[in-house]
């Protein structure tokens, strides 16, 4: 978390002296490897017990595009959005027993599934072959998550639904070919409570916050 506070503060801080009049261009087109954090609060996972163990992070994959329609000064500006996506699982685990006598016994299997999608408005700083920007938008989050039945322990699952939600962070690209490039970005998702319905359970709220990276095409 302090790695990427400190990354977020470095890409508010593009001297003037780093911009010139080259114009970003109209669009871009992010395919992203991620590592995509899981929610773990009360209400979007299954209930079962201070000992369980939950999944909190996984590889996903990311995806989105941005149009860039004006220019402000040294600022451009973004309309944009991405969809990111991931799964894990996390077994709950009880040892008996010392050496050869030694047993293990999986008590609880929680599977949690997470799909962000992320609208975004963003400020852009820099040049048509290289800029960092920082961006917010009003997005979706849907949430899965249940445990396996094992044993004399029921199925216990927490319906999929879609959940509004604020994100805010931001990220680089650079071009070191006219059309493709390399880029990261590092995204903040934070979920609202959610009252109880007759199909859902009440939720805490809860953040969760990915970074992604791969290629660029404008």
């Amino acid at each position: 978390m302090k790695f990427a506070v400190a990354v977020m503060c470095l890409l508010v801080s593009v001297p003037a002296a780093a911009q010139n009049a080259e114009r970003l261009p109209w669009f871009v087109v992010d395919v992203h490897a991620a590592t995509i954090g899981l929610p773990q609060a009360e209400g979007w996972v299954p209930a079962l017990g201070a000992t369980t163990e939950y999944p909190g992070r996984n590889f996903g994959l990311s995806g989105g595009a941005t149009v860039y329609p004006f220019r402000l000064g040294l600022i451009t500006f973004g309309l944009g959005a991405s969809v990111s996506t991931a799964k894990a699982s996390a077994k709950t685990e009880v040892i008996s027993g010392s050496g050869a006598t030694q047993t293990v016994v999986v008590t609880q299997i929680v599977r949690t599934g997470v799909t962000n999608v992320v609208p975004q408005i963003s400020m852009n700083f820099g040049r048509r072959l290289g800029w960092s920007y920082i961006s917010a938008g009003l997005g979706r989050t849907k949430v899965s998550s249940r445990a396996d039945a094992i044993g004399t322990a029921p199925e216990f699952v927490v319906p999929s639904a879609w959940n509004q939600a604020i994100n805010f962070g931001g990220g680089a690209r650079w071009f070191m070919k006219p059309h493709i490039g390399a880029s990261f970005d590092i995204r903040f998702v934070k979920l609202g409570s959610r009252s109880p319905t007759d199909v859902l359970p009440s939720a805490k709220r809860t953040q969760q916050w990915t970074i992604s990276a791969g290629i660029s095409i404008q």
